[in-house]
This record gives C-alpha cells, sequence and structure tokens, in this order.
C-alpha cells in the first residue's frame, strides 16, 4: 500500500472518530438539556401544589398580614398570599356561580386565609405536615385550620422520583454503548499503526515516547469533536426553539433568568468539552497499552 493511500485511509480513521465522538456528545448533551428541562418542570408542578392556612372570624387583619410575612420570609416557602373574606367570595362566585350565597341570604362564610405554595425541595408529604405544626404552634389562637391534599404530596415526590431514576438509566445505557463505540473506532485507528508502534519499540523508544503523538493527538480529536457537538447543539436548540417553543424555549427577556440560563448552557458546554476529550483521550491511552506490550506474533 502507497503512503498516499494510508494516510488517506487514517485521515479518514481520524475523521470518523470525530464525528463519532461529536455524535456522542451531541446525545448526552440533548439527554442532558431535556433532563434540566424535566427537573425544571417538575419544579414548576410541584410548586402549585398549596398549603391553605385559614383563620378565625374575629382575627385582626393586620395580624394575619404579618404571618403572611413572616412566612414569604421563610426560604422553604415559595410564596404566600393574603385572600381577604372579599376576595375569597369574588373567587368562590366565578367557579360555583352566585346559588351557594343565595341560600346562605347574603352571609359571606369563607374565613380570610393565607394560600402558601412551597419551594419545590420541600414538596412532600413529610415537609407539609412538619409545615402545619410548625405553622400552628403558638398561633391555635388565630388559626382554625391547616388544609392541604395529603395524597398529592405523597403522589408527586414519588412520580417524579421515578421519573427521574428512568431518564438516568437510559442516559447511563446510551452513554455506555456510545463509548463502547467509540472505544473501538479508536482501536482500530490505533490498530492501524500498530507496526508504526513496533519498529518505534525496535528503535528503543520508551513508552512514554511512544504514547506521547498518540495520546496529543486524542486531545486534538477531542477537543474538535466538542467544538462541533457544541456547535451542533447551538444549531438543534435554535432550531427547534424556533419551530416548537412550548417545547424549547428561548432565552428569557428577564435579566436574572437569562444568566442563570446563560450560566447553565456554559456550565453543559464546558461538560460536554471536557467529555469529549476524556473519552478520546482515556480511549486511545488503554488501545495504546494493547499494543505496546503486544508479542511480536500477534501483530498480524
Amino acid at each position: 500500500m502507497s503512503s498516499t493511500s494510508k494516510y488517506k485511509r487514517n485521515k479518514a480513521t481520524e475523521v470518523s472518530t470525530i464525528f463519532g465522538i461529536s455524535l456522542l456528545l451531541v446525545l448526552l448533551g440533548v439527554f442532558a438539556y431535556f433532563i434540566i428541562v424535566a427537573n425544571d418542570k417538575s419544579k414548576e408542578i410541584k410548586e402549585q401544589l398549596s398549603v391553605d392556612i385559614f383563620f378565625f372570624e374575629d382575627v385582626s387583619v393586620a395580624d394575619v398580614l404579618q404571618i403572611e410575612k413572616d412566612l414569604a420570609a421563610k426560604n422553604y416557602v415559595k410564596q404566600a398570599h393574603y385572600i381577604s373574606k372579599d376576595s375569597a367570595k369574588s373567587l368562590m362566585l366565578r367557579h360555583v356561580g352566585s346559588d351557594a350565597f343565595d341560600i346562605l341570604n347574603g352571609l359571606n362564610p369563607i374565613p380570610p386565609s393565607i394560600h402558601v405554595n412551597l419551594s419545590s425541595e420541600y414538596v412532600n408529604a413529610d415537609s407539609a405536615t412538619a409545615f402545619t405544626q410548625l405553622t400552628l404552634k403558638g398561633k391555635e389562637h388565630i388559626i382554625s385550620e391547616i388544609s392541604y391534599n395529603e395524597a398529592q404530596f405523597l403522589e408527586i415526590g414519588t412520580v417524579f422520583k421515578n421519573f427521574e431514576y428512568i431518564l438516568l438509566t437510559i442516559a447511563a445505557i446510551l452513554l455506555l454503548i456510545s463509548i463502547i463505540l467509540i472505544n473501538i473506532n479508536i482501536r482500530l485507528a490505533v490498530y492501524s499503526k500498530r507496526f508504526i508502534i513496533r519498529t518505534m519499540q525496535l528503535v528503543g523508544a520508551k513508552s512514554k515516547f511512544i504514547r506521547r503523538p498518540f495520546l496529543l493527538k486524542s486531545l486534538f480529536i477531542g477537543f474538535v469533536a466538542g467544538i462541533l457537538a457544541i456547535i451542533t447543539l447551538i444549531g438543534l436548540w435554535e432550531l427547534f426553539s424556533n419551530y416548537n417553543p412550548q417545547v424549547i424555549s428561548k432565552l428569557s427577556t428577564n435579566k436574572q433568568e437569562y444568566d442563570m440560563q446563560i450560566k447553565l448552557f456554559g456550565f453543559l458546554f464546558c461538560g460536554i468539552l471536557i467529555s469529549g476529550i476524556l473519552i478520546s483521550f482515556v480511549s486511545t491511552f488503554f488501545a495504546l497499552n494493547k499494543y505496546i506490550w503486544i508479542k511480536p506474533d500477534k501483530l498480524h
């Protein structure tokens, strides 16, 4: 085989390795993005569950507003909203009509309340119970009842935990399969240069010296694959955010949310780049070990 054809074959192997690693990284990037989105959606859904604190009729508005202020300052509370008797009546009229109040001769039996949404990490049955006990302690004379749907708090935590496990399991399986395929590709690339490695050994080259050019090349391949994967992911994100903004949302116009999203993408892209370099480097390192220590009669 001529040196030109060998060069072309080596280049083709190198290019296929770069694209193989890029494809793996794109797959990982897409999966990581959807895990992040699913996590955000789960937080959003969890924080829609509420706890309602009802007060006795004779409690002053000032006392209720002070409790609302205290609750809003807690790290485990997403938001606390005071609902007056009149506001509660208006909400009831919108949902069930005026018939319910007609039979009461215009009386409003709905007490003032505070509508509380807990932070997502505290949305579980144990936290809801602890919140109820803590809020009620020392305020039994003004709080008549604390109400929440216990079944929903129990169910939602289990559902999303199982969903996260399923996603992570699928991601791990795909990652394992992809790494195996990339490793095979890199082994083939090293295999094509096994006689070069043997020649270097015959002239007295040490293992460290033999590894250096291959490992440096692997760093370059991993870096290029990572950059290609990042460019591909940006293109896919831009395409799908325009095509289906309900699933893939564009960057927020809110300054704080925009900064968080940019930081998130930064971490994601850095992870992809580092993963590409590591996968290429580690696979090349172990593939080299096989042919550095292989017996001469096994080269053919």
